[in-house]
């Protein structure tokens, strides 16, 4: 599949799940499936649940799936448990810190942070969304982008986040660290990481 273009929450009510990162998600108006007149309730088969796991946690990072199966064979050569190995590498990318940080509402707008240059890395500009970042990195928002709507947006919205580990933030400056490599009950991610990788298991 391609970069997905169409309505964000129809794949969150798809998935019983908000990967759009909406305050004012449909989700949270209509939890049934998406269309006129949507199927009754299906029996949730083990293939149904892996694949919906790997869905919900693709769509959270707006990745496609040429993408996503890239990250995993990366994550299953490494030492290690596959699945927090991939949550690890996800973490790590650019726009999903700089969301993280707090400098953008959602990861989509983040990632257009960064591919519009907005964002620098130690002081460099950094114009790629998977960028993957190395703990000691500074992730900062260029002087003459803080003041846009999406930043301030971001900042808005964030203040009631709970703080993440392994990320050390000053909002005032405008520019976080990357601390550590995320630990996987560190991660505020919602899924099931090792049916993901069952999913997967017979394919690679």
């Amino acid at each position: 599949m391609g970069r997905y273009i169409g309505p964000k929450c129809r794949i969150c009510r798809s998935l019983g799940y908000s990967v759009c990162g909406s305050a004012n998600c449909a989700l949270l108006k209509r939890s049934g499936r998406p269309g006129m007149h949507p199927a009754g309730q299906t029996r949730m088969t083990d293939y149904k649940k892996r694949l919906t796991e790997k869905q919900k946690l693709r769509f959270s990072y707006w990745l496609s799936e040429k993408q996503f199966r890239g990250y995993l064979e990366k994550a299953m050569r490494q030492p290690g448990v596959a699945g927090e190995n991939l949550l690890r590498l996800l973490e790590r990318r650019l726009d999903n810190l700089v969301y993280r940080m707090g400098f953008a509402p959602t990861r989509l707008a983040a990632r257009q942070l960064v591919g519009h240059g907005h964002i620098t890395v130690n002081g460099r500009k950094a114009s790629i969304p998977s960028y993957s970042v190395r703990p000691g990195d500074t992730i900062a928002v260029r002087e003459g982008s803080r003041e846009t709507a999406t930043v301030q947006e971001g900042l808005e919205r964030s203040a009631s986040r709970p703080k993440i580990p392994y990320l050390e933030v000053d909002r005032a400056a405008f520019q976080g660290k990357l601390i550590s490599i995320p630990q996987r009950d560190e991660i505020p991610a919602d899924v099931d990481e090792n049916l993901v990788v069952e999913y997967y298991a017979k394919y690679l």
